[in-house]
């Protein structure tokens, strides 16, 4: 029986480990902002200080900040060219261009329809994957012809945090993950630790708890640990097989080895 559960033991440990991700660190980057909001597809990276949004492009810095719109609770980078940019607590969004010249701004409580939001991230073509609190359901919004595309049905649980991409768009709700396509259509759900912070890029996730680090892709819906050996981590960032971890006044560029998985 002992010489059993040692082989027990042994071939569990060996398929933990077989799941871990590890990682490669590539290179380490000086950065001065308060906040870090990520890098773009062009490695150009963005942060936040006094309320300004700020985009470091080698030598050149781009900035845009409107503080009669408050806090700045979120910016997506998915689309470089068309930035989303969310201010909470007047429920609006403003658009700008690569430069961080605005394009458009959509304030929910003056449009036709008013709705209060939550969250606002970049969708396909004109549209915004919004978060309609009055009616608990994620809406996929075109915010030139103000009018929504598709939505969800009602969604039973508070949403803490919202991330997408043009096809899918993933609602963090106490510790469970959903994610739902652009018809509206629920796609599937996994239960999260408690803590559980994420950034997701084309349907993979990177996500942290208060002391590890987990891997995520869509098509598997199971997370899987990642050997991380930076500490006290601020904010953090997936782009591509790229993570960028912000601690100590530097961006750590660490790689995600998942060829050998």
């Amino acid at each position: 029986m002992k010489i059993t559960s040692l082989l027990l033991f042994i071939l569990i440990s060996f398929q933990l480990q077989a799941q871990e991700i590890t990682t490669t660190l590539v290179e380490k980057t000086p950065f001065n902002l308060e906040r870090f909001v990520g890098v773009d597809k062009f490695n150009n990276f963005y942060g936040i200080t006094n309320n300004t949004l700020y985009k470091l492009e080698g030598a050149k810095k781009y900035q845009f900040a409107d503080l009669q719109l408050g806090e700045i609770s979120s910016v997506d980078l998915l689309n470089p060219l068309k930035i989303t940019i969310f201010y909470r607590n007047t429920n609006t969004a403003v658009i700008v261009d690569n430069r961080l010249n605005e394009i458009s701004r959509i304030n929910f409580t003056t449009i036709q329809n008013f709705r209060n939001v939550s969250f606002a991230t970049t969708g396909k073509d004109r549209s915004l994957w919004i978060y309609n609190i009055d009616l608990q359901q994620l809406e996929l919004f075109n915010y030139h012809t103000l009018k929504v595309i598709s939505h969800t049905q009602p969604i039973n649980n508070e949403v803490t945090a919202q991330q997408s991409n043009y096809n899918f768009c993933w609602l963090q709700q106490e510790q469970k993950l959903e994610y739902y396509n652009s018809y509206g259509s629920f796609m599937g759900a996994i239960n999260l630790p408690v803590e559980f912070e994420f950034s997701e890029y084309n349907n993979l996730i990177v996500g942290k708890s208060k002391a590890n680090w987990y891997f995520l892709r869509k098509n598997e819906m199971k997370l899987q640990s990642i050997s991380v050996s930076e500490n006290a981590v601020k904010d953090f960032y997936l782009n591509n097989e790229n993570l960028y971890l912000y601690t100590d006044n530097f961006i750590y560029n660490y790689q995600l080895n998942l060829s050998n998985e």
